[in-house]
């Protein structure tokens, strides 16, 4: 009989705060799960999953970590912060444009003293065999390198959520909440929050915006993610592909492409002292607010997952 593996977090942060934020969701009552206010340069719903696979990585006596992501990957900054803030090494794999400013995350990465790899959109598609080629090339250097995956979203990572759901579930219950919304940009934050929904019983409807690729395609690997999760760690969720809720339509053109309606939403929360940004949140934003139009739901809470510093690299389309 496989053992089930038992995996206590590094803490990074406490719980986060909801607060009610009315006026932007027609008669539907609106709490926003502030997970951008857990830290600064390790913040954001990566510091959740980082808890875990940071645990991993000790448990594993690994001295390095390596990831991947877009040139502005909020995932990756947290990576290189939490790394140099303890001792270890981190070398990022960063997908490319040409001429990408020195700026927002990329300008932190750099400061951080990560060391990075610059990939091209076609190499991206091979980033797992990349990061393994890497490790394995390091591995005969005499260091040893822990592996993760876009976003950290993986099994472990989707612990980090599993505690978010926690977090709210007295909330959830004591006020009657109708629906939970998040960002959806490599699926371990919404698997994470649906495995906790699972087993712990909660009647609410949970909804992940979709920010890149398609329905299908993140339906296949949050369903993955969570069957792992249920593996590894013995959890006995048993989530089904009916138990997936997901909201298309609002991508855009394409991965951290802003567009009108979007950016118009991003400037009347920023007023009000929400700051969007406009690769995950700002179009997950969106998306819940036209979702409510068409679904009859009272109460909401849109879970923040954070990215502020990503924000500077929009400058012209906020401007």
């Amino acid at each position: 009989m496989k053992r089930k593996m038992n995996l206590k977090p590094i803490r990074l942060m406490g719980s986060t705060p909801i607060e009610e934020h009315s006026g932007f969701t027609g008669s539907t009552r609106l709490f926003i799960k502030r997970d951008d206010l857990n830290g600064v340069l390790v913040s954001g719903n990566k510091t959740r999953k980082l808890e875990y696979l940071a645990a991993d990585a000790r448990r594993l006596r690994c001295d390095t970590l390596v990831t991947c992501g877009p040139v502005q990957s909020n995932h990756c900054r947290t990576t290189a912060a939490f790394a140099r803030s303890n001792g270890l090494k981190c070398h990022l794999f960063l997908r490319k444009k040409d001429h990408e400013e020195m700026t927002g995350n990329l300008l932190l990465d750099k400061l951080l003293g990560a060391t990075i790899t610059y990939i091209t959109p076609a190499q991206y598609e091979r980033r797992l065999d990349l990061m393994a080629a890497y490790a394995r090339r390091m591995r005969k250097r005499g260091s040893k390198c822990y592996v993760i995956p876009e976003g950290g979203s993986n099994e472990t990572g989707s612990l980090g959520y599993i505690n978010c759901m926690k977090e709210m579930a007295g909330f959830i219950k004591a006020n009657n909440i109708d629906a939970v919304y998040c960002a959806v940009g490599s699926g371990g934050t919404y698997a994470g929050l649906l495995l906790g929904k699972k087993l712990l019983g909660l009647r609410v409807a949970l909804y992940g915006v979709i920010i890149c690729d398609t329905v299908r395609f993140f339906e296949d690997k949050i369903l993955t993610i969570c069957k792992l999760a249920d593996d590894r760690f013995g959890l006995n969720a048993r989530v089904r592909r009916s138990d997936i809720q997901l909201v298309g339509g609002f991508v855009g053109k394409g991965y951290g492409i802003p567009y009108s309606e979007e950016i118009k939403v991003i400037k009347e929360l920023a007023k009000t002292g929400i700051i969007l940004e406009p690769v995950y949140t700002g179009k997950a934003f969106y998306g819940m607010r036209q979702h409510l139009k068409k679904n009859r739901c009272k109460k909401a809470i849109f879970v923040h997952t954070g990215g502020i510093f990503s924000i500077f690299a929009f400058g012209k389309e906020l401007g």
